[in-house]
């Protein structure tokens, strides 16, 4: 009566295993698809960013140009070394720009590189749990025949042994014969 407890125990732990494995999974599902959604949604803001800053670059490059022509229509000779002074204020603006612009796409390449990289190793840990997991259900698996094999039988743990009431009858096994089958446990 006891065994039979014992068994309904473990197959109850069993079976609690499983559902806790199979909850565990959809999880893991459920994040990574969390985890994508986010990356999607931060790459589109990074998109629009990158956009923005292209028309912006666009923008100034517009209105110096048009800043310059208009100058140089309105006093050509007399204001030629103001002309200069300006054209090269302009050009470090828009080298100033460049250089703006490469560092923003220097951030996102850092910033994509730094989420990969954090998803990737998210990724491992669960795969590495989930294999954890697989192998101790596995390990669970491989013990039911053991354990049913010793709940059919008349045997009890003795000082740290499996203590069987042999039957005289049953089949010997072994290389020698020298095993033989328990008796089937008494049914109470």
């Amino acid at each position: 009566m006891s065994s039979e407890r014992e068994l309904s125990a473990l197959l109850s732990s069993l079976q609690n295993t499983l559902k806790l494995q199979s909850a565990l999974m959809v999880k893991f599902e459920q994040r990574e698809a969390r985890m994508q959604s986010s990356f999607d949604q931060r790459m589109q803001a990074l998109h629009g960013e990158v956009a923005q800053v292209h028309r912006r670059v666009d923008d100034i490059v517009g209105r110096a140009s048009s800043q310059i022509a208009k100058e140089a229509k309105e006093a050509v000779a007399p204001v030629a070394a103001q002309y200069d002074r300006d054209v090269s204020a302009t050009s470090a603006h828009l080298r100033g720009a460049g250089k703006t612009v490469w560092m923003w796409f220097a951030a996102a390449a850092s910033i994509l590189v730094l989420v990969l990289f954090v998803g990737w190793a998210v990724l491992g840990y669960y795969r590495r749990e989930l294999s954890t997991a697989r192998e101790q259900l596995q390990r669970y698996e491989n013990a039911i025949p053991v354990v049913q094999a010793y709940s059919a039988s008349d045997a009890v743990i003795c000082g740290g042994r499996v203590c069987v009431n042999v039957d005289p009858n049953g089949q010997r096994i072994g290389d020698k014969r020298q095993y033989r089958q328990a008796k089937p446990r008494p049914q109470q």
